[in-house]
């Protein structure tokens, strides 16, 4: 009885843990329900990211046979086969086999036939082999045509121009097709050299800047499809050279407004070419763009027309624009060298008192080099240092070596004290900053210098300087170095700022270097008792405020 009673619930226990685990395998297949309220997306750890250090693997044998044979062998033969053309056409002018009709037909023919077979080549997946004959194909024809209009007067130059079009327009399409930056540095160059090789003998700059500007809109139109990084230099470049040549050409001879007008125009197309090419191949250094830029600035300064320096001011904002747009802030270095170049154009005469006040604007544009977060450049106040220094050199030089002749240069003097003092409250704000940290003493050096030239020159502007004598000159600038270099000590003591101290303990000593070298045999002897006890006066009073701060 107890047996059967335990073989129960033994089998009731068994039943009971396989209802268990069928209950749990339904509770497993069952999802839970969406919630409604939304996780936080999970943010990503910050990497930091740096330049991949991966080492290229080096090729092997077979991989630098498979380059040779299918990459360098194809161009080097195309390169031969051009010349071997030529030789073989030569030879057989000169041994009379065929006609001047024969031989410049042939040639075209057989151009126009190897770029046929480049074409085909590039179907059947020879690809470097399909560009080098299509390269070749096209050198060959461009010289048949050119030999046909300058060696035998077949037709006339106008026509010849055409006829090459067509075949350089072939030599496009397959550029593009191909998708090959080699054809596209082909293109580029033998675009630019039809026009000079119609030898022209009056150049037309106008139809000359129509054709290159179409010509490369095209092309740059091929560098952004085939994004064609390594091969933009060499358009813009060949773009920068028709842009020389008309600048050459409207300077040096009396050219019709419309060449003026194409010529600027022209420069501008190319700078806002430039730039759009570089945001679309997200260049991080558009080189071409900045170049454009000068080229654009260039040309306002060859065609010397009166309102120059309102269409460069137009051109400034006009490169701001372009850098808010392309987010390129080197495009503002263009706008401010726009700046500072319709400063330059600005109408006024030479050596007037107007022409004074365009350091007035130089020292502005400087204070917004330093100050003006909105339109800033990379490096912007290292520039700003290296402008400054520019600044004063311009100055220095328009100040001319006799300046107490009756004129003044207040203005001009005004317009460096103007910048000096931005670059010291510069240098006051910012000179616990880490920019400066690796060459602090090379920005004190430059403001030192600034500070002491501009103090120099305020001293010479005095109303009575300009009628003292040479002695007594000497005895002014004395004095008041020795005055300014009590004032920096003193700046020095209250700021607790030992650049300050330190500027003005360098300038007292140059002060005695100047009593003791030039003032000592220039100088009266009441003059000499005056300036030497002075100078001792405040030599003493300044020890003694060491002295007094000294730690026990």
């Amino acid at each position: 009885m107890d047996e059967t009673r335990l073989e129960q619930l033994e089998q009731e226990v068994e039943r009971l843990k396989a209802r268990l685990d069928q209950l749990e395998q339904r509770s497993a297949a069952v999802p839970e329900p969406a919630s409604s309220v939304t996780r936080p997306k999970v943010r990503p750890a910050f990497v930091k990211k740096g330049r991949s250090t991966a080492v290229q693997p080096k090729r092997t044998r077979d991989e630098w046979e498979q380059l040779l044979a299918t990459v360098w062998l194809p161009r080097i033969g195309a390169i031969f086969a051009a010349i071997g053309a030529i030789f073989l056409f030569s030879y057989a002018s000169l041994a009379g086999w065929i006609s001047p009709a024969v031989r410049v037909g042939s040639g075209l023919v057989i151009g126009l036939l190897v770029m046929a077979l480049g074409e085909f080549q590039y179907e059947k997946k020879r690809r470097e082999l399909g560009i080098g004959l299509v390269a070749t194909g096209t050198i060959v024809s461009l010289s048949a045509l050119f030999a046909g209009m300058a060696l035998y007067a077949f037709y006339p130059p106008l026509l010849a121009f055409f006829l090459e079009l067509i075949v350089l327009a072939v030599a496009y399409g397959l550029m593009l097709w191909m998708r090959s930056s080699a054809l596209l540095i082909l293109v580029s160059i033998t675009g630019f050299l039809l026009p000079f090789l119609q030898l022209s003998d009056e150049p037309d700059v106008f139809l000359f800047l129509v054709y290159e500007v179409v010509l490369f809109t095209a092309l740059f139109v091929a560098v952004v499809r085939l994004k064609a990084v390594k091969a933009y230099p060499f358009s813009a470049g060949m773009l920068f050279l028709a842009l020389l040549f008309s600048c050459i050409t409207v300077s040096v001879e009396v050219r019709p407004v419309l060449d003026e007008v194409s010529l600027v125009c022209a420069a501008l197309i190319a700078y806002l070419g430039t730039a759009y090419v570089g945001r679309r191949l997200a260049l991080s250094k558009n080189y071409p763009s900045w170049l454009a830029g000068l080229f654009v600035l260039i040309s306002l300064y060859v065609v010397e027309w009166s309102f120059v320096y309102g269409l460069s001011l137009v051109f400034a904002v006009v490169a701001y624009v372009v850098a808010n747009g392309t987010k390129d802030a080197w495009q503002n270095g263009v706008g401010h060298l726009a700046l500072v170049f319709t400063i330059h154009q600005l109408p006024v005469a030479a050596d007037s008192l107007s022409d004074q006040f365009r350091s007035i604007l130089y020292a502005l544009v400087l204070i917004g080099l330093w100050f003006v977060k909105r339109q800033q450049v990379p490096y912007q106040r290292w520039i700003g240092i290296a402008v400054y220094l520019l600044f004063i050199l311009k100055t220095l030089a328009d100040y001319e070596v006799d300046p107490w002749n009756g004129r003044s240069y207040a203005v001009m003097v005004f317009g460096l004290a103007l910048a000096t003092a931005g670059l010291v409250y510069l240098l006051v704000r910012t000179h616990q900053e880490p920019e400066w940290t690796k060459y602090w003493k090379i920005v004190l050096t430059c403001a030192a210098a600034g500070v002491f030239i501009t103090y120099t020159l305020i001293v010479m502007e005095l109303p009575f300087y300009a009628n003292l004598d040479q002695t007594d000159r000497s005895t002014t600038l004395s004095v008041a170095y020795i005055l300014l270099a009590f004032v920096l000590v003193a700046i020095g003591r209250i700021r607790t700022s030992a650049a300050w101290r330190l500027s003005g303990l360098l300038l007292l000593s140059v002060s005695a270097l100047k009593l003791l070298l030039f003032d000592l045999s220039f100088l009266s002897l009441i003059q000499k008792a005056f300036v030497f006890i002075g100078f001792g006066i405040v030599a003493f009073i300044i020890s003694r405020t060491y002295f007094k701060k000294r730690p026990s």
